[in-house]
């Protein structure tokens, strides 16, 4: 069987709101980073209500020098007086149509706090009355932009390429692969927290951390799939926190042997900078005073099906009832959901039912390809316990699509991390989607 993951894809133009960042770092690795302001001006010429808006639900990404991929600055009025490209809208106009999820996904994107409707209020209040500058004497309180969310452990192990990526000027996209090696000597270890470690936040966009089952090069080199046999254990955006797992299970180090771990690496150049360079990672937390459980991954969902069909909206509803050689191992705790879907998925949705009623994994309801994230469970799969999962496509296009590794094809997985780990000789990652009954609507 082979069955590939495919990475998170090509950046989304982010127009109006990134969020709040958890970073070790957003000095550039060398590159130039400058994204200086569409004119003069400082934060200090927009009103306070308009300011601390800008600054909590937008500034992390769109800075004076903008990171994390975003095209343009959102900090002067001469920032959001400006017009788009195509002259039909000003910045500001734009920020207020993303943060009402008006024109494309909403913004900030989750799984960062969304604007209120009074903050979006008080932008359009200001674009309505012409951009009036800050009264002269007015003191803004609010507003700390971000920050760094800290860790409760003192990382052990960091993980990066050994040479840093140097960002092409002529690319806007690239995805980029790194191995590392780490022996683990004598003694088993968990890993018990994630967290990203980034050095350029001018360009990067995201990081997703996997575990294969041999050694990858550790030369950054293009990769625009995850191998079928590579675990996903973290994955990051920017408002994404560090991972600490539950205090029962940690991912497993085995004593003896060398853990092959891998970095996918997102960046993004929209503004051609020249000589951006990075070398972004990933820290890990790690204890060989071991946790009472190993923790794992596995799929729900379908490796087949087919009939998404070319300009209409398609809903595919699986079952799962695992088998009983799996209920004599449950109950197991899942603690982590990554749905996960291509270009034209619109909703997923995750979902146990059984003897103690409906326990919801996972509810996206404006999916998007671009901006993929993980979000935290704490349900327990019980024996009798029947696995629901729901794809909706909405298949704008004229080409049909059917499961399959590829961009334009399609996929319908929620990948879970549960604890304890499945040991049993039948069992790996896939199995649950692979034994789904499925079937399809045309809605």
């Amino acid at each position: 069987m082979s069955v590939r993951v495919v990475s998170l894809g090509a950046c989304f133009v982010l127009i109006a709101a990134c969020g709040n960042n958890t970073v070790t770092s957003t000095t550039g690795a060398g590159g130039s980073g400058t994204g200086a302001g569409v004119g003069a001006g400082s934060s200090g010429d927009i009103p306070c209500d308009v300011h601390d808006t800008l600054v909590e639900k937008c500034q992390s990404c769109h800075a004076a020098s903008p990171q994390f991929g975003a095209p343009m600055p959102l900090v002067t009025r001469a920032d959001l007086r400006a017009t788009s490209s195509n002259g039909s809208a000003t910045m500001a106009e734009l920020a207020v149509a993303r943060m009402q999820g008006d024109s494309g996904s909403m913004m900030p994107p989750p799984p960062n706090e969304q604007a209120t409707t009074a903050e979006i209020d008080a932008v359009q209040a200001w674009i309505d009355a012409g951009y009036p500058a800050r009264a002269a004497g007015e003191t803004c309180q609010g507003g700390t932009g971000g920050g760094n969310g800290g860790l409760d452990c003192t990382p052990d192990i960091s993980l990066q390429g050994q040479t840093p990526f140097e960002m092409p000027s002529t690319s806007i996209d690239e995805q980029v692969c790194f191995g590392i090696d780490v022996p683990t000597g004598d003694l088993k270890r968990h890993i018990t927290t994630i967290a990203p470690k980034i050095d350029n936040a001018t360009i990067i966009h995201h990081i997703l951390l996997l575990q294969a089952p041999n050694s990858v090069s550790p030369d950054p080199t293009p990769c625009n799939f995850v191998d079928p046999d590579w675990k996903l254990l973290y994955a990051w955006g920017p408002g994404t926190p560090p991972h600490a797992l539950p205090d029962a299970a940690g991912f497993p180090m085995e004593a003896g042997e060398t853990t092959h771990f891998v970095l996918q690496v997102h960046y993004n150049n929209l503004n051609g900078l020249v000589g951006e360079t990075d070398q972004s990672g990933i820290d890990l937390c790690t204890t060989d005073q071991l946790r009472e459980h190993d923790a794992d991954i596995m799929a729900f969902g379908s490796t087949q099906f087919s009939g998404v069909l070319p300009m209409a909206r398609t809903q595919l509803d699986c079952t799962l009832s695992l088998p009983s050689q799996v209920d004599s191992v449950l109950p197991i705790t899942i603690f982590q959901s990554w749905p996960h879907m291509h270009t034209v998925g619109q909703e997923l949705h995750s979902w146990l039912e059984g003897p103690n009623g409906e326990r919801r994994l996972v509810d996206v309801d404006d999916y998007d390809f671009e901006y993929q994230i993980t979000y935290p469970n704490n349900v327990q799969l019980m024996p009798g316990d029947t696995v629901r999962t729901q794809c909706i496509w909405n298949n704008n296009t004229p080409i049909e699509r059917s499961f399959g590794e590829g961009t334009n094809d399609e996929m319908c997985f929620n990948f879970v991390s549960y604890y304890p780990r499945i040991e049993l000789p039948f069992w790996n990652w896939i199995a649950p989607s692979f034994a789904s009954n499925c079937s399809m609507t045309t809605l």
